[in-house]
Order: structure tokens, then C-alpha cells, then sequence
């Protein structure tokens, strides 16, 4: 309450990142951030706006800034999306180790 700006720049410079590894190695756990997403709701994004949020001001900060949100997702709506895009991305990684491959030719 004494300094929003610091409190703001904290979470999105390092708590958020903390649960977005989880999120990105473990399946299905969707739910269980439903209390994490509770307590910014309720105490944190009041605590740096200084009043209570409606629905639709939940909705629009969790924009990017450069779209006229605070960039503060819903780690309950950003879980599964996270987990797809961490197995898209090391697919191919993952091939190579379960063959065995030594090389990155033709991976791209």
C-alpha cells in the first residue's frame, strides 16, 4: 500500500515467473492456482489500484501493457496454455534425447 509502483514491479519481474515454471512443467493443474488468482484479485491488484476491480477490469489487466493492460495474467486461464506452448517448444529436443542423436542438423 505504501509504494504500488515497487509492489508492481516485483510481481511482474519475478513472482509471476516463479509459478510460470510450474506451470510449464506439470499438466493439469489448472485448478490449484484458483486461490493464487483469489489473492490477486482480491488483496493485490486492490492493494496497487486502491479500490476493489470489477470483472472487466480483471479482463483488460490481464493485457499487455502495450494493449492498455498491467500484463498481470490469470495463472488459472494462462496454466494449460503454458504446459502446450513448454511441450511444443522442447519436442523436438526431447526427440533427440529419447534417440539418442548428438546433433541439431536438420532440427530446426
Amino acid at each position: 500500500r505504501d509504494d504500488p509502483q515497487a509492489a508492481y514491479t516485483a510481481y511482474t519481474k519475478a513472482l509471476c515467473h516463479r509459478w510460470t515454471f510450474v506451470q510449464r512443467t506439470i499438466p493439469g493443474i489448472s485448478e490449484l492456482f484458483r486461490p493464487l488468482e483469489d489473492a490477486i484479485r482480491r488483496c493485490f491488484l486492490p492493494a496497487i489500484i486502491g479500490r476493489q476491480i470489477s470483472d472487466t477490469e480483471r479482463d483488460l489487466f490481464t493485457l499487455p501493457v502495450r494493449l492498455g493492460g498491467l500484463g498481470i495474467s490469470n495463472p488459472v486461464e494462462g496454466s494449460e496454455f503454458e504446459f502446450q506452448a513448454s511441450v511444443k517448444i522442447t519436442d523436438n529436443l526431447k526427440e533427440l534425447i529419447i534417440g539418442q542423436e548428438s546433433s541439431l542438423d536438420g532440427y530446426q
